[in-house]
């Protein structure tokens, strides 16, 4: 019994199998490999600029750094304002001196987040306003300069530079606003360094005692904290350090109950206004001069980052390798042979005798006038000059071969050229 093998239909025309979707298709050019690839290069140029578009609105959104009330990032205190918003304080962002100055003649609570970047001008007109007003201001980790304009009580001492939790202590009483233990990270960890710790003369009084110091005092409405940590979003949530912030900027009573207690009872209704003082290069009292840089409005830096990220991906797109460097033979080798051969048959196809006799005489001219020692002599009169004596011709014969006399036929032509080699001849003898 034998027994039939079943083969495949084949068709007709086909070399092998199909390619496989998306496979370089056997003997396609480079050329063609890159233009399937184009569209994928496209769109992955296009979702690039769309993410660096929705990134840049998403952070135009908001004006993030250190300390900035609607900064989502961890040095930012977007979580300290929400919380506060919930207890019923309304806070109010402000970059001028001169507004915060306003809130404090109204009896207000101006928290500054950093008082280091005010000068003398500023320092001495928020603590006027203070005093005309009776208002509260709260200084985050201010220095030596500033404490000097504002405080008789309050100095700073040292610092704390390694994390540490620090607990309120005996002696705390309204000042620690509720919290019991204040928690600060390292000093490389922290937002402007180590913390700061201060020591109290005369009325003041300090709490959150560690090294000598304190982290907390208070002396007649000015509140100091000794670290801005205690502000940020990753901060607050350490220890009770929210506790010490939120009573504190919320209108719980400080330690000479100045405000009311709303935040720490709870069972407050009236509401608070919170002053949120971020000092800003465009104060009109600052005393920085403005940089050409901060004339641009605040949505020239994500658009400057979204259009260098578009270029560079535009750079590698357009500028990758293609592929290794190809070597490629000449077309064609021509010996010397042949290209005389060539144009000898040009100039006779053309009839162009006296071309051809002129090519003649300015070759032997130059061979006879190196065998004469004369290199450098270029007029016809020199080299027959020089030729005379050496050769059996006269002068007219010898103008007449190496002169631009015409020549009118073929045979006329081939006889100067062996008029010319004899010549040649002669002078080599």
């Amino acid at each position: 019994m034998s027994t039939a093998t079943r083969t495949a239909p084949r068709t007709i025309g086909s070399e092998g199998p199909a390619p496989r979707p998306g496979a370089t298709r056997p003997g396609a050019t480079r050329g063609e490999a890159t233009e399937r690839r184009r569209p994928w290069l496209i769109i992955a140029v296009a979702l690039a600029m769309a993410a660096a578009l929705l990134i840049s609105v998403a952070r135009g959104a908001y004006r993030d750094g250190p300390l900035e009330p609607d900064a989502p990032s961890a040095g930012g205190s977007k979580a300290v304002v929400q919380v506060l918003g919930d207890l019923g304080v309304a806070v109010e962002t402000r970059r001028h001196t001169a507004d915060a100055a306003d809130a404090l003649r109204e009896g207000g609570t101006v928290l500054v987040t950093d008082p280091r970047m005010l000068n003398a001008e500023q320092i001495i007109a928020l603590d006027e306003a203070r005093d005309e007003g009776d208002g509260r201001l709260v200084l985050v980790q201010p220095d030596f300069v500033v404490l000097s304009y504002i405080t008789t009580g309050i100095f700073p001492s040292g610092a704390l530079r390694s994390g540490a939790e620090v607990p309120a202590g005996p002696g705390c009483d309204d000042l620690a606003h509720g919290a019991r233990i204040l928690e600060v990270p390292d000093a490389e960890d922290a937002l402007r360094g180590p913390a700061t710790l201060y020591t109290t003369s005369g009325s003041a009084s300090s709490c959150f005692t560690a090294d000598g110091g304190a982290l907390v005092a208070e002396q007649d409405g000015v509140l100091v904290l000794g670290s801005a940590d205690l502000l940020t979003n990753d901060g607050v949530r350490l220890a009770d350090n929210s506790a010490l912030v939120l009573n504190a900027l919320s209108g719980a009573s400080d330690a000479d109950g100045r405000k009311g207690t709303a935040a720490a009872s709870g069972t407050g209704t009236e509401a608070e206004v919170l002053t949120w003082y971020v000092p800003s290069s465009t104060d009109p009292m600052g005393t920085s001069s403005q940089t050409l840089l901060g004339y641009l409005p605040g949505w020239a830096g994500p658009l400057a980052a979204w259009l260098l990220l578009v270029a560079a991906i535009a750079l590698l797109a357009l500028g990758r390798r293609p592929g290794p460097v190809v070597v490629e033979p000449l077309p064609v080798t021509v010996r010397p042979q042949e290209m005389v051969l060539g144009r000898a048959r040009l100039m006779q196809r053309a009839e162009q005798r006296d071309a051809a006799a002129a090519s003649l005489r300015a070759a032997t001219a130059t061979r006879l006038a190196d065998r004469l020692g004369l290199r450098h002599e270029s007029s016809l009169d020199g080299l027959l000059a020089a030729l005379a004596p050496h050769v059996s011709a006269d002068g007219t014969r010898l103008r007449a071969l190496l002169g631009p006399s015409p020549v009118s036929t073929d045979q006329d032509l081939v006889r100067l050229a062996h008029d010319l080699d004899s010549l040649e001849k002669e002078i080599d003898r």
